[in-house]
């Protein structure tokens, strides 16, 4: 055992336990349903990893676990910790960084599709202002304002109430 191994204790805790099979659909699965979302598969399936271990994962690890090159775990952990959906945390003794899924990251998705329908209404308040009363684009640019503040609205409420289930469980 080299000294990486010692310091992450990879060999003695491993970071995911029960039914690899299953375990291992389900890190696939996260993939695919996260890169929907445009996050690339390999993110999807390091939060898939994070959410089923039982202990913080070093990037070594998770490149072990998941079969990808150090460096494609690398950039997506730094693209996953800018979205806030994945946290760098130290342990006491250990020389690696390890990762852990972050307590708010569904609170951060909603977050992050709530930014993108506030940037499709103001997209679609400036293309407002450049159209006359009697421009044909000018309905379907009022029906995007309807839309985006419903969902907006929506959104808003999902996120006051993820807040008041967190304070209640807590």
């Amino acid at each position: 055992m080299d000294s990486e191994e010692a310091d992450s204790g990879a060999d003695s805790n491993p970071p995911i336990a029960g039914d690899s099979a299953a375990l291992s659909q389900f890190i696939e699965n996260m993939g695919l349903h996260f890169e929907e979302y445009g996050v690339p598969r390999i993110g999807g399936r390091i939060l898939g990893l994070l959410l089923v271990s039982k202990r913080p994962v070093t990037p070594e690890e998770m490149s072990d676990i998941l079969q990808v090159s150090r460096s494609s775990i690398s950039t997506n952990l730094r693209t996953l910790q800018m979205t806030g959906l994945a946290d760098r945390v130290s342990l006491p003794g250990e020389r690696s960084d390890h990762y852990v899924f972050s307590d708010d990251a569904w609170e951060n998705s909603l977050e992050m599709r709530l930014e993108g329908i506030l940037s499709l209404e103001e997209m679609a308040e400036d293309g407002l202002q450049g159209l006359g009363e009697g421009h044909p684009a000018r309905e379907r640019m009022l029906e995007v304002l309807a839309w985006s503040s419903l969902v907006k609205e929506s959104y808003e409420r999902l996120i006051q109430e993820w807040h008041s289930q967190k304070e209640i469980s807590a």
